[in-house]
């Protein structure tokens, strides 16, 4: 048969899981051995066709840590002359991976190849669904022009609504990639290009479920065919087609040289058959883009689909997070940290990185939960984020040390440094804590004016919070004293009629208009909120607008949300296996059958109120959980709101997720997240043809409208949700600007997946949120504010 398509560019590679099949450790030894070996497969002149690709440059990096001089001059020969592949992507990512942190990894990688007499020009992912595009600009901002991507379509979907297509990823400085969005990274597997006499259901798929494999070559025509044909049939124009392939049916795959003898004997047995041709990404690279140099071109995000399996590990999630934003602490207070401390840098650095990889254990972590190999796996991810934080507060030390903090926390009055490590200037609140259980009271000075500024003081484990307001311009530094200050004895006005001998404050009276009104509501000069013991939370006012920011006919701002699909026994699940209920779901992260659970109110408190701020409690009763508290401070000064959800979470096998509302009424209101570089409209600036049913996110989201924004910092959480609380049909992102005014949550965790993502969620722990006020509709200046009021003013104790 005739076709359209003349040839076939194989790209032979390993996909690089650190984890999933094998202990970490394991794997990066053997991804590093692969290389060893196809420098001696390449010595073999009978192997002249014979092409790898690393996937990703890590495999290379710790290749090159124990590479002899010799096999070091090799591989550099091999690269020089495209024999070997070579993507600049450091790891396959999911949606923590910290852009920073992956820009000085590539300027260090694009270095040393031109040192070495090359220039990256090409990289490439398998199996994840996306990539961020704060990772993209990380690419082209170093010379990166070509990007080939294999999309895995479990739980997931390819881009653009059809594979094997090329596209112009452009940024907003017009910069872009050339993407060739390919198959999945086994289709040369699944083609027989690599016979692997196993059955698995990608097989299936393709092959259907009698393969014969005594004629490999036959078998490999006959596919190919079927496959071309089908590809023609679909409107598919191009004259070659990309296909990847390792030299197992197995991730962390070895390179074998059977694939180009199968490819030498296709194309002599059948001349007239499609062309196979084994290729490196350089040649890739030059044999295409001529041919896909008028490539449509698109904005906007190429959402991950995957992204969601980190909240599988939420508590792990928080303590990385934390660690980045102490990594980055460190270096806007002293940015010769990490000059000063190369080795502890590095290890931070290589840590951040290692986490955000997208494996996160093995592939049974479902399946077989009790293997110790589960969780050898899940105790070694964790200790990569661990250690990041490790090395990042090393770090943090290190500069307190150098600034003259003393190290010490005891005393009940001393001298204090306080530094704005942002560029922002205003009020902001200021903490430091001393470990002692006498101060009742304190008083702070600043040490140039002598004037006492506002503070207050708040219990805290071992010790006290001493918080007070002062006003800061970008980077400035000031130094204060603080000293005990004996505690007022609290006495009743026998004269007002405010406060019975018991100490309740319920009388409605003019000289406290305030305590008997909070059992149902708190109201300042920024926000008024109302509750209610039985409704809940009922209304949530921006008094700059007069208008309720509470969105009708959903679950309220404040209110936790647990969501649960028990694994049952069903036409689809006949043996009700939490591993096949997982499966199932498809690109949903529910079942059909799934029960959504609001929490419901059973405790009001007022924990605090002082003069810089005030602080309610809310507890709820949630299913999926033994304690549920929400906790509320309001600021009396600026217009900010800090909350946090207090979680004690049971452990289940069925399929579970925990949300917070982040729906915000607003007139003319428009949704924006953002990653890495740019900020962007969910549902809208997107690709056509992604998810858009979530989002990872750095910092947080930004509400803009006519009367200014609102900004939501998420720092302990990587997640956002949007849409429908139930199990429906998947829209693919269409980008119209309905679909930006969808429900918006904050995903705190869930264990949707049935392969390497944790099933259990049951721990104790608190995922913090703030809400502020900006009078900008700009989105650019709302969103640096945003990504600026993650670093509070830092405190040294300096006497």
């Amino acid at each position: 048969m005739k076709h359209t398509i003349k040839t076939m560019y194989v790209v032979h590679h390993s996909h690089t899981d650190i984890g999933y099949t094998d202990l970490q450790e394991r794997i990066i030894d053997v991804q590093a051995n692969y290389l060893n070996t196809v420098l001696e497969m390449m010595k073999q002149r009978e192997n002249e066709g014979f092409r790898w690709n690393c996937e990703t440059y890590f495999c290379v990096e710790v290749f090159l840590k124990r590479a002899t001089e010799e096999q070091k001059k090799a591989f550099f020969q091999w690269v020089k002359e495209d024999k070997i592949g070579l993507s600049a992507t450091y790891l396959n990512f999911n949606d923590l991976v910290d852009t920073q942190v992956i820009n000085e990894r590539l300027d260090e990688m694009v270095a040393m190849f031109k040192q070495e007499g090359t220039t990256p020009r090409t990289a490439m992912i398998a199996d994840v669904n996306g990539i961020s595009m704060g990772h993209r600009d990380a690419l082209i901002n170093h010379g990166i022009e070509f990007f080939y991507t294999n999309t895995h379509c479990h739980h997931g979907m390819y881009p653009l609504y059809q594979n094997q297509i090329p596209f112009r990823w452009e940024n907003e400085e017009g910069k872009s990639l050339l993407v060739w969005s390919g198959e999945h990274y086994n289709l040369g597997n699944v083609l027989g290009i690599k016979p692997n006499q196993m059955n698995t259901y990608m097989a299936n798929l393709y092959q259907g479920e009698k393969t014969d494999f005594s004629k490999p070559v036959d078998m490999v025509y006959t596919n190919l065919e079927k496959y071309v044909t089908e590809c023609e049939d679909n409107g598919y124009d191009y004259d070659f087609i990309v296909a990847s392939v390792s030299g197992a049916f197995t991730d962390n795959a070895p390179p074998d040289l059977e694939i180009i003898h199968i490819i030498d004997q296709y194309n002599q047995q059948y001349p007239d058959g499609v062309r196979l041709q084994m290729v490196s990404l350089q040649e890739l690279y030059a044999l295409i883009k001529d041919k896909i140099a008028d490539a449509p071109v698109y904005r906007g995000d190429l959402t991950d689909w995957w992204a969601n399996g980190a909240n599988a590990a939420p508590y792990l999630v928080k303590h990385y997070k934390d660690a980045v934003r102490n990594y980055h602490l460190c270096k806007r207070l002293d940015k010769k940290i990490c000059q000063k401390y190369p080795v502890e840098a590095r290890k931070a650095q290589d840590n951040i990185l290692l986490y955000a990889e997208h494996t996160c254990g093995h592939s049974a972590t479902v399946s077989n939960p009790y293997e110790t190999m589960i969780s050898n796996l899940e105790i070694r991810k964790n200790s990569y984020g661990s250690k990041a934080h490790e090395y990042a507060s090393f770090l943090l030390n290190r500069v307190a040390e150098d600034m003259g903090d003393i190290m010490r926390y005891y005393h009940v009055e001393g001298k204090i440094k306080v530094v704005n490590p942002t560029n922002l200037s205003g009020k902001m609140p200021v903490e430091f804590y001393i470990e002692t259980g006498l101060m009742k009271d304190v008083k702070v000075t600043n040490a140039d004016t002598g004037q006492e500024v506002i503070s207050q003081l708040s219990t805290h484990p071992r010790g006290v919070l001493i918080t007070f307001m002062d006003t800061f311009t970008a980077h400035e530094t000031k130094e204060y004293g603080y000293t005990y200050k004996p505690e007022p004895s609290e006495t009743i006005n026998t004269r007002r009629a405010y406060i019975g001998s018991e100490r309740v404050r319920d009388i409605v009276n003019d000289y406290d208009s305030i305590s008997y009104t909070l059992p149902y509501g708190f109201e300042n000069q920024w926000f008024k909120l109302t509750y209610d013991h039985e409704k809940g939370i009922t209304g949530f006012i921006n008094k700059q607008t007069g208008k309720d920011m509470l969105v009708e006919n959903t679950i309220p701002f404040f209110t936790p949300i647990y969501e649960c699909t028990p694994a049952r026994v069903s036409d689809d699940n006949p043996t009700g296996s939490p591993f096949m209920e997982r499966q199932i779901l498809g690109r949903n992260i529910r079942g059909k059958h799934a029960q959504c659970h609001a929490g419901v109110m059973q405790e009001i408190s007022v924990v605090e109120r002082g003069d810089v701020f005030t602080t309610i409690k809310f507890v709820y009763d949630l299913p999926g959980t033994i304690h549920c508290c929400v906790f509320v401070k309001f600021f009396n000064d600026i217009p900010k709101i800090d909350f946090k959800l207090q979680l004690g979470k049971t452990i289940s096998t069925d399929i579970e997720s925990v949300y917070m509302p982040l729906s915000l009424e607003l007139d003319d209101k428009q949704v924006y997240i953002k990653k890495g570089t740019e900020a962007f409209r969910p549902g809208v600036d997107q690709i056509p043809g992604t998810c858009m049913e979530y989002y990872g996110t750095d910092t947080g989201l930004v509400y803009t409208s006519k009367a200014g924004s609102v900004l939501i910092s998420t720092p302990d959480t990587l997640m956002i949700y949007m849409g429908d609380m139930k199990h429906h049909a998947i829209q693919l992102c269409d980008n119209q600007e309905a679909n930006n005014q969808r429900p918006v949550y904050s995903w705190i965790m869930n264990n949707t997946w049935e392969t390497n993502f944790n099933l259990n969620l049951a721990g104790f722990n608190e995922f913090r949120y703030s809400l502020t006020l900006a009078d900008t509709i700009n989105i650019n200046e709302a969103y640096n504010t945003l990504d600026e009021l993650q670093f509070k003013p830092y405190t040294f104790i300096v006497e």
